[in-house]
């Protein structure tokens, strides 16, 4: 039987191999060292301050190199800053707001309402639609209108149209304050306050609500309510109601994208024996004419004779707003007989 051969395997010795390749590497980098140093050696120049290299490629890359300096680092100045292109500027002060009042029945009697606010120098035509009385001076299709018989004849769309759209259209309409409507619908009526209808029915607030909104699609481009809260000194006023009912209002009017202003008098801003020397503000009227801030856009004033006639008490009376529109005093409008101050806010009842 044939004998097997065995297979003898060397042993490899890889440390051997290791430092054989590190002297290689050694020994190719000791000549390159060598020869780079006689290459250089064309480049060597000679100076006072000792030697250098002068080699013609690095030449515009040494020079930007700054040299070393003991001073400290010099802090950069602060970048300038750039000027916006569109820098917000504060909004300019409003202008003033002129008006001019008349009654409704006396709209069709003017040949050009256009005319006549540019010779009044008027920015708007204020129009008091109803009274008091609760009398509406237009035809309204509002059914509490035809069933206390308070609905009239007019029609302020046409004549309307006719205005300019420069110019503002006011209406102005009596709230809760309706004499005809209290002596013919007892039950609305607010106990205690003759002539005055009750904010707490829900009839009456709608009542007002859809005569407003009437008068929006009639062509109003801004609805000023007058007595719209209780009466002065009234003990058992719901404040919170007549505030969400006239925000209620606010919101109702703007789908259709008009304002909703409110008409105050002297009295709701200040007392006549208010001193403004005094520590004590001058007492308000229930709402807080502040909280309408969010809710109206303009608060108008109706001037009594007194304040009319009073300088001191005219400015008492500015006093007063001043303290409680602040920034927004823009907003605040007299109304009174006469051409009014220069300057200012003013609607004038001829």
């Amino acid at each position: 039987m044939a004998r097997q051969k065995e297979k003898i395997y060397k042993r490899r010795r890889p440390l051997r191999t290791l430092l054989r390749v590190l002297g290689v590497s050694l020994l190719v980098t000791l000549v390159l060292v060598v020869a780079l140093f006689f290459r250089l050696q064309r480049y060597i120049v000679h100076t006072p301050d000792g030697i250098r290299l002068d080699i013609p490629i690095l030449r515009g890359i040494l020079d930007e190199i700054p040299e070393w300096s003991d001073e400290p680092f010099p802090t950069p100045p602060p970048p300038t800053p750039t000027p916006s292109a569109d820098p917000e500027l504060p909004p300019p002060p409003p202008e003033a707001f002129r008006g001019l009042w008349v009654r409704g029945e006396t709209l069709e009697t003017a040949p050009d309402w256009n005319q006549t606010l540019e010779g009044f120098q008027a920015d708007a035509l204020l129009v008091a639609m109803n009274d008091e009385t609760g009398r509406l001076w237009w035809e309204s299709d509002v059914d509490m209108a035809s069933r206390f018989a308070l609905s009239g004849e007019g029609d302020p769309g046409p004549i309307l149209e006719t205005i300019d759209e420069e110019f503002g259209r006011s209406a102005l309409l009596f709230g809760f304050h309706n004499q005809l409507m209290a002596n013919r619908n007892p039950p609305m009526a607010l106990e205690g306050a003759e002539g005055w209808l009750d904010p707490e029915s829900i009839e009456m607030r709608d009542y007002l609500m859809d005569l407003a909104l009437e008068l929006a699609r009639l062509g109003f481009d801004e609805i000023v309510l007058i007595d719209f809260t209780f009466p002065q000194n009234y003990e058992e006023a719901d404040d919170p109601l007549i505030l969400n009912f006239l925000r209620e209002l606010s919101v109702a009017l703007g789908t259709l994208d008009v304002a909703l202003s409110v008409m105050t008098r002297a009295e709701d801003w200040y007392t006549p024996e208010y001193d403004p020397e005094e520590d004590t503000p001058p007492p308000l009227f229930r709402p807080n004419l502040a909280l309408l801030l969010d809710i109206v856009s303009r608060f108008y004033c109706l001037l009594d004779p007194e304040t009319l006639a009073e300088e001191d008490r005219f400015e008492a009376l500015l006093t007063a707003a001043q303290s409680v529109l602040g920034n927004e005093m823009h907003r605040f409008v007299p109304v009174g007989t006469g051409s009014g101050p220069e300057e200012g806010n003013w609607v004038m009842i001829p």
